[in-house]
């Protein structure tokens, strides 16, 4: 009886034993499956880029509410002349989307005067740029503007640019008169514009413009107000040319607070955007009431923007169609096993 009843136990454990495994396996499998999201949210880049149809162009919309954000402190740009010692703008914050299409990020930042109608040499507009790698395959290059053979990509919103029609010639100088503007194709006594010169007149007399200089170019300025310019290192920072300019954008300012949606394709010269990507980026900030102008400037050190990967519906049913399959062995296995029990029982 003590031998009969040592084996109908030893029978039962192995028995539980086997029917346990594939529980075990299957739970293990469970928490593997949706590991994925949980780590991509606990274990993030500084800045995640959320999946949506289509980027929204109102900064007030809940999707960039629902957004992750990131804020970047900044300094001054004090590595190589002309040096600031001190920030116009010490902090920006950062959030992002993208669709099937582009890339858009959200930047807002504090700035007490709006600094957008250049009216004088002695003006000077706010800006704000966002940078990285040219071919994050690379490595990654010096945060400060590249460097040799790791060049970098930067898209820069210029205030003036975007309300330059707000700002013109007659509102700057009100009350101005003229005799004559020559080759502006204007009547006398009318106050030309530049994009006179080129409708209706000589553009050889809009000096930069004619020379291919962004800075003139009032047709790109009027398409867009985001310029993207490349760099290998201080001191080679260069304009793309026209065909080449693919961001969009638009500020507005409220109550102290400038606030930018800035979008570029996710397909760029080199590499493109893809899901679960995670590539550096930077940030730096003019503000022109403090006459920061090209190298005086405050910057960030390179961060990092993950694009999330959407999980499908497979991710979610299949781990409970697995258990549902475990469940349905075990069910099978415990019938094949109680069988030679219950002969055992009856023989007894």
């Amino acid at each position: 009886m003590t031998a009969s009843t040592d084996d109908t136990r030893a029978v039962r454990i192995s028995r539980r034993l086997w029917l346990g495994l594939p529980m075990v396996g299957g739970v293990a499998w469970l928490l593997s499956a949706v590991r994925p999201a949980s780590a991509q949210q606990v274990q993030k880049a500084s800045l995640l880029a959320k999946a949506v149809e289509r980027i929204p162009g109102d900064p007030q919309d809940a999707r960039w509410q629902n957004a992750d954000s990131l804020d970047v402190p900044l300094a001054p740009q004090a590595m190589v002349k002309p040096r600031v010692f001190e920030a116009g703008i010490k902090l920006l914050t950062a959030r992002a989307l993208y669709d099937p299409d582009r890339i858009a990020i959200l930047l807002t930042w504090r700035d007490a005067t709006t600094d957008a109608r250049i009216g004088g040499t002695g003006a000077f507009r706010d800006a704000v740029a966002i940078e990285f790698p040219g071919d994050p395959v690379n490595g990654i290059p010096y945060f400060a503007m590249g460097e040799p053979d790791k060049p970098v990509v930067i898209y820069q919103w210029k205030a003036d640019w975007q309300f330059a029609g707000e700002g013109d010639e007659d509102g700057l100088n009100p009350r101005m008169v003229a005799d004559w503007y020559p080759y502006s194709g204007r009547a006398a006594g009318e106050i030309a514009k530049a994009t006179d010169y080129a409708n209706n007149g000589d553009r050889t007399f809009v000096t930069s413009w004619q020379a291919g200089n962004s800075l003139g170019d009032r047709n790109l300025q009027g398409r867009t107000p985001i310029e993207k310019l490349q760099a290998e290192g201080f001191g080679t920072l260069t304009t793309l040319p026209g065909e080449r300019q693919d961001a969009s954008g638009k500020a507005a300012w409220k109550e102290g607070t400038w606030s930018l949606i800035l979008t570029f394709p996710r397909a760029q010269d080199r590499f493109v955007f893809s899901a679960g990507m995670t590539v550096p980026i930077a940030f730096a900030a003019w503000d022109g009431a403090k006459r920061e102008r090209g190298g005086e400037k405050s910057v960030s050190t390179w961060y990092f923007m993950s694009l999330e990967k959407p999980i499908g519906a497979l991710a979610y049913v299949s781990p409970i169609l697995a258990f549902l399959g475990v469940a349905a062995v075990q069910v099978w296995g415990l019938r094949r096993l109680r069988r030679p029990a219950a002969q055992g029982g009856k023989e007894a």
